[in-house]
Parts: structure tokens; C-alpha cells; sequence
């Protein structure tokens, strides 16, 4: 280009003034065009690939890392491929309706956490066809920015706003390893009207909205969150959903899906990362179920 204007130079004195500056005015309009031509092509890269980014949960990509693929959790759970499972010995639930001397929650960048601290007894599960007893550890809950997502698990490929898991072992220490069982308890919301008992959490979240923020709770019974079921529940063998993803965890879930109002969802929404952005979504993709089963378990007395 610099070529030709350097030897077009000894005409453009033959040309009119008028039609000299036309000529440049006209130039460098092309090459503003050319300019931004490439400008907005990168930009619409660019928000392509922002957006694939943002969406990747609802379509992962196949070679998403994820941890390891034998026995892990969440699954999709098809409804036509139950198990029928009777236990004759119900579940029991005992000192969830007791009220804690103290509830703490707190963002750790990922999540919410709750965690209660109880003068007597703590919570615990057993009966059905658990092999021991399991104490109640802490509550977290997996969530996105749309509607038509957010829960780790998903039935017949279809996930819920919110997904509320309670941590379980066999033991009371606050500590667990991966040589420990694990019990984990599983329930879901769809979208309704505002749920009452929810709230007694929803109405602090604004007070925990940056990572590492954490607000001392007025106490209540964990039953408020937990409701209590004794039969027609799911399960199946996995594993914990974060790193390092411990195998040997049981799956309890509740498959009637509990009430959470678009204005509780939205608190959830806007709580923030470690970097100040607000967590879109805090789920794993769904693992292979592989040559598990997955049951459906009724108390027959």
C-alpha cells in the first residue's frame, strides 16, 4: 500500500485540491472500516466464547476434567430404571426437632454452609437398611443463574433451581476421611411461592454475600430445613461432589421436590466468589452411572 502512494506521488500534483482531499477523506474512511471490521469480529468471538463459558452447565463439554469416573456423584436418575427396594425397619430420625445452642453460616466461595452446634445429642439417621447410625455435619446447596438449572442431580434430565445436600457420618467428631462412610441427604426445590421455613436462612444471606463472610444464625430446629421422610425415597452408591470427590458416600434423595420462592432463589443469586464475581453455578456435571443401581426404597411394616 505504501508502495503505490509513494509512486502515485509525482501525479497527485496534477490532481484538483478538491479532489485530492476527497480522495484522502475517502481513504482513510476504508481504513477505519477495515479496522473495525476486524474489531467487531473479535468482539463476537469473544462473546462467543464468554457465553459457551457461562453456559457450559447446561451443555458440558465432553472432556470437562470432573475428578474420578468410577462411582461418583451427581447422576441423572431415570424413573423407569428403579430398583424396588422394601426395608422393613423405618428410618429414624432423632433430635432434628431439638434446637441448637448455635447455627453458623458462612460463604466459602463456593457455597453456603450451615453448621449447628447442639448441647446434648447430635442429630442423627438410622434404621432402614443403613448399617449404622449417622450424625449430622452440615448443609450446603448448589445453584445457577437459571432457572431450568442449578441442582447437581438431575431426574429424567431435568434439573431443579436449588439442590440442598446434608452432609452425614458415622461418627460425631467434626472431622471425616475418605475411609469413613458417608451418608448424604438430598433434597430439591422447585420454583413457588416463598417458603416460610427457608426463610429462617434466606433473610441472612445478604449479610454473607463476600467469600469468607461468615453470621451467627438465631437458632432453630433443622427440621425446619430437613423435613423427615420414612419411605419412597431414593438411593444409590457415589461419592462427595467436590474435591477429592471421597468414594463410599450413600445417597439419600427426597424426590418430591420442597417449595423456594423466586425472591429466596434470588439471594442465593447474589452471593459472590473469591473474586468478587457472583457464583453463576456451583455444581458438578453428572457422572456415568455405570453398573450401579439405583433404588427406590418403601417401608413395608
Amino acid at each position: 500500500m505504501w508502495c503505490w502512494l509513494w509512486e502515485s506521488i509525482p501525479s497527485l500534483t496534477d490532481i484538483d485540491p478538491y479532489s485530492l482531499a476527497f480522495a484522502i477523506v475517502a481513504s482513510i474512511l476504508v481504513i477505519c472500516n477495515v479496522s473495525s471490521g476486524v474489531q467487531l469480529a473479535e468482539l463476537g468471538r469473544y462473546w462467543h466464547n464468554e457465553r459457551r463459558e457461562v453456559d457450559f452447565h447446561i451443555v458440558p463439554a465432553p472432556n470437562r476434567s470432573s475428578g474420578p469416573s468410577n462411582n461418583q456423584s451427581p447422576i441423572n436418575i431415570e424413573t423407569a430404571c428403579y430398583v424396588r427396594s422394601n426395608f422393613v425397619d423405618p428410618l429414624q430420625w432423632s433430635h432434628y426437632d431439638d434446637l441448637p445452642l448455635g447455627i453458623r453460616l458462612e460463604n466459602n466461595g463456593t457455597t453456603i454452609l450451615l453448621r449447628a452446634v447442639f448441647q446434648g445429642q447430635i442429630p442423627c439417621i438410622d434404621g432402614g437398611d443403613l448399617l449404622g447410625r449417622f450424625h449430622f455435619h452440615e448443609i450446603c446447596f448448589r445453584w445457577s443463574w437459571y432457572n431450568n438449572a442449578g441442582s447437581e442431580h438431575t431426574v429424567d434430565n431435568q434439573h431443579f433451581p436449588l439442590e440442598m445436600q446434608c452432609l452425614h457420618t458415622d461418627t460425631d467428631s467434626p472431622d471425616y476421611t475418605s475411609s469413613q462412610s458417608l451418608l448424604m441427604i438430598s433434597y430439591m426445590f422447585s420454583l413457588s411461592e416463598d417458603n416460610p421455613y427457608l426463610d429462617v436462612l434466606v433473610q441472612h444471606l445478604a449479610t454473607v454475600q463476600r467469600a469468607g463472610q461468615c453470621v451467627e444464625l438465631p437458632p432453630f430446629p433443622l427440621s425446619y430445613l430437613m423435613p423427615p421422610f420414612y419411605s419412597n425415597f431414593i438411593s444409590y452408591h457415589g461419592s462427595l461432589t467436590e474435591p477429592p470427590f471421597h468414594r463410599g458416600a450413600e445417597w439419600f434423595i427426597w424426590p418430591y421436590p420442597l417449595a423456594i420462592g423466586e425472591r429466596q432463589l434470588n439471594e442465593f443469586r447474589q452471593l459472590r466468589n473469591a473474586h468478587g464475581a457472583r457464583i453463576s453455578w456451583n455444581g458438578r456435571p453428572v457422572q456415568q452411572l455405570m453398573d450401579r443401581s439405583v433404588y427406590f426404597n418403601e417401608y413395608r411394616c
